[in-house]
């Protein structure tokens, strides 16, 4: 299928985008041409709004920046308005912000923390779909940013449930919107360098050296698969969980111990 020009005349939205991932696949979106909506919760003067104003600058598409909260029903009403009211068609939504919690296990998270990362994780995700599928022409696309552990157990329990449902969510969508046209996927990173996990020493040491590849993806990585599940190149993909790992799902436990047995 013929991809030049394909974002040109086209709009985006995108969640959590000021910064890390987000804003990777806002900027390829852009440089291919598409008018991109990013959404995120810091207030517009934070820095980060700066660094991708200035990294959008020259490029093919357009930026328009929305401070907002994305558990906020009020505010994906108001976009919904505003999209509608736009000239490009919307083909595209990222549903990438999220957040981790303080990462307790289960009896030990409190009532309004696990509320809070699922009103984010989850609920952000839902209302986002609700609000914005309906505006997409046959051909649009959504991919929600699920996690390898959404595939697997993990201690946090809050952020762990969110992952996992997030991938039901597509698999509903997926479902609802085929006659559309309108493809859902989901995307699962494995151990990505942002400032979500730098921001925890202890835990970005322990994720060092777990992964088959040897490294952590870069947010651009991540943004690769992004684009390529949105666009055109994948046409006939809809309701799929895509692991963006490195192997590290596909190893398990047996990669580790391969290790320490000296037979990988």
């Amino acid at each position: 299928m013929e991809t030049q020009n394909y974002w040109i005349g086209k709009a985006a939205a995108v969640t959590g985008g000021a910064r890390g991932q987000g804003a990777a696949i806002s900027l390829q979106l852009m440089q291919a041409g598409a008018h991109v909506h990013v959404l995120d919760r810091l207030p517009s003067s934070d820095e980060a709004w700066k660094d991708l104003k200035h990294k959008a600058q020259g490029l093919a598409g357009k930026l328009t920046v929305h401070a907002m909260d994305v558990a906020d029903p009020h505010a994906w009403h108001d976009l919904e308005v505003k999209l509608k009211a736009g000239e490009e068609p919307l083909f595209a939504l990222v549903n990438n912000a999220g957040i981790t919690g303080v990462r307790n296990t289960v009896t030990k998270t409190d009532l309004s923390e696990w509320e809070r990362v699922l009103q984010v994780n989850l609920t952000g995700a839902f209302l986002g779909i609700k609000h914005l599928a309906p505006l997409m022409p046959k051909g649009g696309a959504i991919v929600s940013i699920s996690s390898t552990v959404g595939l697997t157990g993990y201690f946090s329990a809050a952020y762990t449930t969110s992952k996992w449902a997030l991938r039901g969510l597509t698999k509903s969508a997926a479902m609802e919107l085929a006659s559309a046209g309108v493809r859902v996927n989901c995307i699962c990173p494995g151990v990505v360098d942002t400032e979500m996990i730098r921001n925890n020493q202890k835990l970005f040491d322990a994720l060092q050296h777990i992964t088959p590849m040897g490294h952590m993806a870069s947010a651009d990585q991540l943004a690769d698969a992004m684009f390529f599940l949105l666009g055109p190149q994948s046409a006939y993909i809809t309701g799929v969980d895509l692991a963006v790992d490195g192997g590290l799902t596909s190893g398990g436990i047996f990669w580790p111990v391969g290790k320490a047995v000296g037979v990988l």
